[in-house]
């Protein structure tokens, strides 16, 4: 019986190794937060709610803020490290969706099906589109970002809403780096890009 408890343990750590290896790791409570207020204009991110995120768990409020913003280091990879702050509008719409995807990823989902989740989430209702214009602040200095093929420093910019505009809408100029484009182009969470 005792050998039986010591390979269950050791296969239950194994899994619990394996499904959270890709997952982003911890960073220390403090620096978190001050890398997610680093997301917002200082007189936004002093009074804005602050996540954290947890291993297990996903996202859980560290600082209950006053003026309905919301800031937190979205991190899709290991590798990468992107401070957000969302104004009220996009608090209400957006930043839920993210939320709720790191939170399947931390209970073992791959990022495909947490993506597939998500996506459902829009179609059936359970997300919406931002009722007007929601602006989110990525103003950190240490923006690292998966560009599709490798983990880049992008620089301080803000994304403003625009579900379902795509590039050719804009005009958008990939030659004119500080021309404005369209990310997630064509879907409910697309957002135009300006660097400032």
């Amino acid at each position: 019986m005792f050998r039986l408890l010591i390979i269950f343990g050791l296969i239950t750590t194994s899994c619990w190794s394996e499904s959270v290896s890709d997952l982003p790791p911890l960073l220390p409570r403090d620096q978190e937060i001050a890398l997610a207020e680093s997301a917002g204009p200082a007189g936004i991110a002093k009074n804005a709610t602050i996540y954290v995120l947890e291993r297990g768990m996903g996202y859980t409020i560290a600082l209950k803020g006053t003026n309905g913003f919301a800031c937190f280091v979205h991190r899709d990879r290991a590798d990468t490290l992107e401070p957000e702050c969302f104004d009220p509008e996009g608090v209400q719409s957006l930043m839920q969706p993210e939320i709720d995807r790191a939170k399947h990823r931390e209970q073992g989902m791959s990022p495909e099906q947490a993506d597939a989740k998500i996506d459902n989430g829009f179609a059936s209702g359970l997300y919406r589109v931002p009722r007007r214009t929601a602006i989110t602040y990525m103003l950190s200095t240490k923006n690292k970002v998966f560009n599709g093929k490798s983990v880049i420093d992008y620089p301080p910019h803000i994304m403003i809403s625009a579900p379902y505009v795509k590039n050719e809408d804009i005009g958008a100029d990939f030659k004119d780096p500080s021309m404005p484009w369209v990310l997630n182009e064509g879907s409910p969470r697309a957002y135009i890009m300006v660097v400032v």
